[in-house]
């Protein structure tokens, strides 16, 4: 039997959009945990929830790449990387917070919506698709357009809708022929719904990336709060019709858990999808069995061995007298991104090596530790100030301790507090404990001494506990040189 080699392994990318372009099979690897390809498919769910890098993007573009090759099925994904939200401000309405967004995101699902419809080769012909071909031809010259240009466009208050109306009365009773997208946004609304109802496709628009220039501003959080509001109302008529289409929003579960609105409860039973990987240590973890079959289906020689027998070739020895799922797993956040990264860095430099050995994977740990603390400086970025998020890692890096109690790490802040003029102590603490820098451990004398942790990731709406010991997280240490 020929041996194998890691560089014959294909374990995927940690970036879903980059992965879907460099992999032209890449739906071939896709894992669907909990069903998740099958619950979005549902018609009542529409926003997905997610930890940055636990699989949203990927899940995106598998959805479009089955819709590929589907004629019935019209699937299409929207990014806003790199968008401005600022830039709806000029649009907005005077309805009360936070809802002043609503109508212009209304408005912009409704654009990509006649969009899908126009590429539909199944519709029937209708006079309510002929009017949203006339308003696109008269407005916007092409179907191809993104939504900066469409923002643009919109600003001007030029919108020619003569095909929805003849003409709009102005306050002197003049007759104009352009106006504010608000004048014809019902009469979009309309012929989409009825254009709709002239096909059998399902049509399906993504809405990724938003998080690309998140801060935790009025802006931001109202500009999101009502783009799901929209989505939910728009989605909820499309299905009293009788039409299968919806708006699906991906967005991280930092930033829904910061929204505010008496709507969002309902939503999030509702309507909502959480990726999450299971976060138990061991063999049978979904990260692990996720690596086991990315392996199985880009090696001939795994492709029929059971899973157990994979993992031991793969995997051939313990780490220190430490399991291996245990060392690899305590190190991620329970992301398919950690895991696929720590073990992808171990390809690039031994590529002719059989098996993840030890040596090798005691080796990554200095390198993916500088991966996982710019993951975390990204996550928290928006959150809270560039210089916060820096003095507050800078703190846990010169206190350079595992384990401490609230009182000496506070005695050491106040001796160096000049080190740390932008940071408050406790605010800083519970930061880097949501964002699972640290993390609660203890022992419960009424189970014979044995030890427990707590972590955000790992247990939703978990807090910091001043009065129990924190940690450092483990694969966080040799990036803060500890």
């Amino acid at each position: 039997m020929n041996q194998l080699e890691l560089k014959e392994l294909y374990l995927g990318q940690n970036d879903g959009k980059k992965e879907a372009i460099y992999k032209d099979n890449f739906e071939e690897f896709f894992i669907n945990e909990n069903g998740i390809f099958d619950q979005i498919q549902r018609k009542e769910k529409f926003l997905v929830l997610g930890r940055k890098g636990s699989g949203k993007t990927f899940l995106a573009h598998y959805m479009k790449k089955v819709s590929s090759k589907n004629k019935s099925w019209n699937c299409e994904i929207r990014s806003y990387k790199d968008f401005k939200f600022q830039e709806l401000v000029n649009l907005k309405t005077e309805d009360v917070k936070p809802n002043e967004y609503y109508e212009i995101w209304r408005w912009m699902l409704l654009l990509d919506l006649s969009r899908s419809i126009l590429k539909d080769s199944n519709m029937k012909e209708n006079e309510h698709r002929d009017k949203i071909e006339s308003f696109f031809e008269e407005n916007y010259k092409s179907i191809d357009i993104d939504s900066k240009r469409i923002i643009e466009i919109t600003k001007a208050n030029k919108i020619r809708g003569s095909v929805f109306r003849s003409f709009i009365e102005s306050n002197f009773g003049d007759k104009i022929e352009t106006g504010s997208y608000l004048d014809y946004i019902e009469a979009l609304e309309y012929s989409v719904v009825q254009a709709l109802k002239f096909s059998d496709t399902v049509h399906n628009i993504l809405y990724d990336e938003l998080d690309d220039r998140f801060r935790n501003d009025d802006y931001y959080k109202n500009s999101i709060l009502s783009l799901i509001k929209s989505a939910d109302n728009l989605n909820l008529k499309l299905i009293e019709n009788g039409i299968d289409a919806k708006s699906i929003v991906l967005l991280r579960t930092d930033i829904f858990s910061i929204l505010n609105d008496p709507d969002l409860n309902k939503i999030k039973r509702i309507n909502t999808i959480t990726i999450e990987w299971d976060a138990k240590i061991s063999k049978s973890s979904p990260l692990i069995k996720m690596i086991i079959t990315k392996a199985k289906k880009s090696s001939a020689l795994l492709s029929f061995a059971s899973d157990h027998a994979v993992f031991d070739i793969l995997f051939p020895d313990n780490v220190n007298n430490i399991p291996t799922e245990k060392f690899l797993l305590e190190r991620t956040f329970f992301r398919p991104r950690d895991i696929i990264t720590f073990l992808n860095s171990i390809i690039e430099k031994y590529p002719s090596h059989s098996s993840f050995k030890f040596q090798t994977l005691a080796n990554a740990r200095a390198e993916y530790s500088e991966y996982l603390l710019d993951e975390v400086r990204n996550e928290m970025s928006g959150h809270m100030p560039d210089v916060e998020i820096e003095e507050s890692l800078k703190l846990l890096k010169n206190f350079n301790r595992h384990y401490f109690y609230f009182k000496d790490i506070v005695k050491y802040y106040e001796d160096n507090v000049f080190h740390y003029k932008n940071i408050k102590i406790e605010q800083s603490l519970i930061h880097l404990y949501k964002f699972s820098v640290l993390g609660n451990v203890w022992k419960n004398n009424d189970r014979g001494g044995k030890t427990y942790q707590s972590w955000a990731h790992r247990e939703n709406n978990s807090d910091l506990d001043f009065s129990k010991r924190m940690v450092v997280h483990i694969g966080l240490r040799e990036a803060l040189s500890m």
